[in-house]
């Protein structure tokens, strides 16, 4: 397989598990578009892999998971260019059509579209101090990449619409007990532990493992392709927003944002 220059791809023919590290340090692991679509790549290759059974997805050993979109690269997606391009439709179609088993590895934070890559996977294994979040709401926008209709579902309404409408954070260890992490760890043991989890599952039959993936999807996205569409349209709608040009601002510029609501 190709490299790629900010995800990190390790394949195990003998254990039947694949390990995608994402690898961008220097901006914390926030996706460009470039990585995005090296991420869809590669989800792709492994799909059509008949040798690997299951994959772990982790941002590296000491974190962080991911902070989600590289805001340089959002700030300039209008809503025009958001509906034109179907922005982040790759990413989430890409998760919604793998058909093995993705576990996800969180260490450190996962925040806005590092915590919706984690919802979009089928387990979460993450260190007890690992701090999620979906802080758009902060910056002028909504969740855009499935965070609103994965999470609703997940963790209920009240609790999503609190964590949604003001960016709280919450822990890897908290998560656990609402039952959206399925282990927590000490941070040195997340990766270990997924990678142990993810052995087990590939010496079980490739094609049954598929079929009761696709049975448990089943009862829980019966009705998620229709709001994942809506959370788009409303998503890329803030594109427009005065006050989202003023969170990206604000936060490239490292101060707090001024909210005008226009």
């Amino acid at each position: 397989m190709a490299t790629f220059q900010d995800i990190q791809l390790t394949l195990n023919d003998e254990t039947g598990v694949a390990l995608v590290r994402l690898d961008r340090p220097a901006k914390r692991n926030a996706f460009s578009q470039s990585m995005i679509d090296d991420l869809v790549t590669i989800l792709g290759q492994i799909d059509n892999d008949g040798s690997i059974r299951a994959v772990v997805l982790t941002g590296g050993a000491e974190g962080p998971f991911c902070a989600g979109m590289d805001i340089k690269e959002l700030s300039q997606i209008t809503t025009a260019k958001g509906h034109a391009r179907n922005f982040l439709k790759d990413l989430t179609d890409a998760f919604a059509g793998f058909s093995k088993p993705l576990i996800a590895a969180v260490v450190g934070f996962a925040l806005g579209g590092g915590f919706e890559i984690a919802l979009a996977c089928d387990i979460i294994y993450a260190s007890t101090t690992a701090t999620f979040g979906l802080p758009e709401i902060k910056i002028g926008t909504i969740p855009g990449a499935g965070g609103t209709q994965r999470l609703a579902r997940a963790l209920g309404k009240h609790k999503a619409m609190e964590l949604i409408l003001t960016g709280d954070t919450i822990s890897g260890a908290e998560l656990e007990r609402f039952g959206i992490v399925n282990k927590s760890f000490p941070s040195g043991q997340v990766v270990v532990e997924a990678m142990s989890l993810a052995t087990r599952i590939a010496k079980m039959s490739g094609p049954v493992v598929k079929l009761g993936k696709r049975a448990v999807l089943m009862a829980e996205n019966s009705h998620t392709g229709e709001g994942m569409a809506a959370e788009k349209a409303l998503y890329y709608s803030t594109f427009s927003l005065k006050d989202f040009k003023e969170g990206q601002a604000a936060f490239l510029g490292k101060r707090e944002p001024v909210f005008r609501h226009e």
